[in-house]
């Protein structure tokens, strides 16, 4: 009798435990949600934030855009990777000036838009200093010269001077200090003007006998007929007008620690020797 007033009590006791127990892991398990829940907001916000830093230490990865066409100051390898004179001298500064950054390649006329809209932080596309743009942009401390070359084909030998454009056609680039000259010119030159995406077509379009003579930046072009890339074409006047200054560009108003940044590695660069270096590889 005993025996079975014993079993019959562990018998209830046993009931009583899965009872319990699965009312504890419930519990449990709904603790752990609420807490693998808030590890994970906690990890995304954590992210978000790293992300919007960029690096180890909370140091920013700026965005900097460079010319995804435009030789010599850009140049795309055959891995994807860029190369020339922007990309070697960004990141030259950028190791003296102490930051870091992305490059991110675009079409010229995307990247002041891209600046103004914060889609970027830096623009680094041989990019004429003007009164204009500075109405948007922020530019650093001048670091290269550039003047706006007259281009025509190579067996072309009716341009020679300014005054021979009249009744001809121009090929300018979009948002490019060619561009600005060439609009403002035509008038007075009596020619008409196209103007393409990039750098790449506007040669195309002269090559072919679609344009006359086109506006493009010398040291670019000479570089590209030197080694053969246009060598159906010939510069038919070197600057067009007075040589122009190169500057980085950021949003107006923004960004002033980037600019510190960079032109504190400008001058670094310049005083050891690195920035004559790397311009020497490209003349």
């Amino acid at each position: 009798m005993k025996r079975k007033i014993a079993l019959a009590l562990a018998a209830i006791m046993a009931i009583g435990m899965v009872g319990c127990g699965s009312s504890s892991a419930a519990g449990t398990e709904e603790k752990q949600t609420e807490e693998t829940k808030t590890s994970e907001t906690a990890e995304a916000d954590t992210a978000s934030s790293e992300a919007a830093e960029g690096t180890e230490g909370g140091e920013k990865t700026y965005i900097i855009s460079c010319d995804q066409a435009f030789a010599p100051f850009a140049i795309q390898q055959d891995d994807g990777s860029y190369t020339g004179i922007d990309v070697e001298l960004l990141d030259a500064i950028a190791k003296a000036g102490g930051f870091e950054y992305e490059l991110q390649p675009m079409d010229f006329s995307g990247i002041i838009p891209a600046l103004v809209s914060g889609t970027i932080d830096g623009g680094m596309a041989c990019m004429n200093i003007t009164e204009e743009r500075k109405e948007s942009v922020d530019f650093s401390d001048p670091y290269y010269e550039s003047g706006v070359a007259l281009v025509c084909r190579a067996d072309d030998d009716t341009i020679n001077a300014k005054e021979d454009l009249s009744g001809k056609i121009a090929a300018c680039k979009e948002g490019s200090i060619g561009q600005i000259w060439c609009e403002d010119n035509a008038e007075t030159y009596g020619y008409s003007v196209t103007v393409y995406p990039d750098s790449a077509s506007m040669m195309m379009a002269v090559t072919n006998g679609q344009a006359d003579f086109l506006f493009e930046d010398y040291p670019t072009v000479s570089y590209q007929i030197k080694i053969g890339e246009q060598g159906d074409l010939r510069v038919a006047i070197d600057a067009v007008d007075e040589v122009g200054e190169v500057g980085f560009a950021v949003k107006k108003g923004t960004n002033g620690e980037l600019l510190e940044k960079f032109n504190a590695g400008l001058a670094a660069i310049k005083a050891d020797g690195t920035y004559d270096e790397i311009i020497a590889n490209y003349e």
